[in-house]
């Protein structure tokens, strides 16, 4: 049998009648499409179903503990307040800007509980980005850290300028906090259930993703985008899993029964919270299922091993860097990592070598891979198992719930193995970007399809691989950069003519993000200047790593557009 026939044999079954996951046709704003009967309607419904023990550990960070008993406690402590002190109503945007800390994941199901909207901020923003955000999404609270707080302070007068009356709820302070904010530990309210109406239609989340345009936009996704894509998170797994005993000759239904019967899952949480990876594919599922989450503040190998070792962590997704990272430690060999079972990769594509290395080196742990956007609320399709090492440079295969198909320059879909634009549609697709109905319009068509931007091949198996990356983004170590956001800043320092920013290789973080500039007549430059005048706008890891001065106006094609594949092969011949 084929790969294809294993896995749709055990979808069959997944997706059955009677099963947790049975499909079938729903209607979403006006589309027919394929989804999950017996989902439920409420992103909050996740988290009251958790089956965990209370006295099950959910959340360990450092040296601290947090029982399931007690993230439930709290939670809706913080939902209350927030309702009650703060006045937070059903459908108002909350944001969280702060680092992995427990009360980002307290914070995000603190909101779903209050039936508001959890707007995911980049903890790595400086004040304007932050502050954009803010005011782009209109969020009045903001759950953030010390270091968020003090990054807002100047800013306070422009955000109410812009119609936010913010108040701040400062977890972790160490310091002095403004008049008017409030210390995490001062939201107390009661410890029931608040009673709110969320339909499947209205919103439950809101990221900001870099594109083409010189500011982040505000994806948009349903109570029903959301819980989709953990089912199909879960479906994907499961899948993979059982597809494998198939191939293998053995039951999958009896295989089935063991995964059920398996210890709590612990899983490494090592990418950032903010993103979906982090949000809806690791912190979801894992808490849905009764896992256990040990955050990492930042990303560090050393830390990492140790942290698996001790906490005996079963799974780990991060960006390939990660992955390479760890098995490159010093500290690999003398650390035990005989409790690991999947290392998962996602935000970046996988060098197909490190799915042997980690397969040959990793005694009991398998490389896994997915592929998603912030607009498909998470995962598009996924990887893994002796499927993985049988396709490499493949991303996988889509769950049922969630079509693709890849189509040329007049949308016409392509013959199977041919090149196009990867099209996705489902309801795990986003409703739409903040305020901006006609990117939105640009981004789904009339059908429901969302055009990813992405060039790509699906094989007669069904498996995904991307090719190219027709948007105009520099994936640097998993962390998206807006090459016109960063346009918009360099163009405005007055020596610049014209620039256009693009990746350049990386060995560590597979692209960094460089600069062409052309200068304005008799105008000198000096790079470091140049850098420092970027940083006062921009996160650290948007600021140009390398910056090549032009003497001659970029390259353009007819309608006047810069060929920045022909600066990419300039930079390359001179590094």
């Amino acid at each position: 049998m084929s790969a294809v026939a294993h896995i749709n044999g055990v979808f069959d079954v997944l997706n059955g009648p009677g099963s947790p996951f049975e499909t079938g046709e729903i209607e979403v704003r006006g589309q027919s499409y394929t989804g999950y009967t017996n989902a439920p309607s409420q992103v909050r419904q996740l988290w009251m179903a958790v089956k965990a023990d209370d006295s099950a550990e959910y959340l360990v960070y450092e040296d601290e503990r947090l029982t399931f008993g007690e993230a439930r406690d709290r939670v809706l402590q913080i939902a209350n307040a927030l309702i009650d002190d703060l006045g937070v109503r059903t459908g108002d945007p909350v944001g969280l800007a702060l680092r992995n800390y427990p009360e980002w994941i307290l914070g995000w199901w603190a909101i779903q509980m209050a039936g508001a909207v959890a707007v995911e901020m980049n903890s790595f923003w400086n004040g304007h980005e932050l502050t954009y955000g803010i005011t782009d999404s209109g969020s009045a609270v903001m759950i953030v850290d010390q270091e968020r707080h003090d990054a807002l302070l100047p800013h306070l007068d422009e955000i109410r300028a812009g119609g936010v009356d913010l108040t701040m709820v400062v977890a972790r302070a160490t310091g002095e906090i403004s008049e008017g904010s409030l210390r995490w530990e001062a939201l107390v309210g009661a410890e029931t259930v608040p009673e709110v109406e969320v339909g499947p239609e209205d919103r439950a989340v809101m990221v900001y993703t870099s594109g083409t345009t010189a500011f982040p936009k505000g994806v948009v996704h349903s109570q029903r985008n959301v819980v989709t894509n953990h089912f199909n998170m879960v479906v994907l797994t499961l899948g993979i899993r059982l597809a494998e005993v198939s191939a293998r000759g053995n039951d999958p239904l009896a295989a089935a029964g063991a995964i059920q019967a398996a210890p709590q899952t612990v899983m490494l949480v090592a990418v950032p919270l903010f993103h979906v990876t982090g949000s809806h594919c690791v912190m979801l599922p894992i808490t849905a299922t009764g896992g256990k989450l040990v955050l990492m503040y930042k990303w560090d190998a050393s830390k990492a091993l140790e942290l698996i070792e001790r906490e005996k962590v079963s799974n780990f997704t991060g960006v390939p860097t990660m992955t390479m990272d760890m098995l490159a430690s010093p500290d690999f060999a003398s650390r035990d990592t005989s409790t690991l079972q999947s290392m998962g990769s996602g935000g970046a594509p996988n060098p197909p070598h490190m799915v042997d290395a980690v397969n040959d080196r990793i005694e009991n742990a398998q490389a896994a891979q997915g592929y998603g956007l912030s607009e498909v609320s998470g995962i598009a399709t996924a990887n893994g198992g002796m499927f993985y090492s049988e396709k490499p440079g493949s991303a996988g295969f889509a769950p049922r719930v969630g079509q693709m198909k890849v189509v040329d320059d007049l949308g016409v879909e392509v013959p199977t193995g041919e090149r196009g634009e990867l099209l996705l549609r489902g309801p795990h697709i986003f409703v739409e970007y903040h305020n901006q109905p006609e990117a939105t319009a640009a981004a789904i068509d009339t059908d429901g399809w969302f055009h990813t931007g992405d060039i790509a091949t699906i094989d007669e198996d069904g498996f995904l691989s991307i090719v190219d990356r027709a948007k105009d983004v520099v994936i640097r170590g998993g962390e998206n950069v807006g090459s016109a956001e960063v346009e918009a800043v360099i163009a405005r320092h007055p020596a610049v003519h014209e620039c256009a920013v693009f990746g350049v290789p990386h060995e560590r973080l597979g692209e960094e993000v460089a600069v062409a500039v052309h200068l304005s007549d008799g105008s000198m430059i000096d790079v470091a200047e140049l850098q420092q005048f970027a940083s006062e706008a921009l996160a650290p890891f948007k600021v140009p790593a390398h910056v090549f001065v032009h003497a001659d106006p970029l390259p353009k094609n007819p309608n006047g557009k810069v060929l920045k594949r022909e600066l990419r092969a300039q930079a390359a011949a001179e590094s």
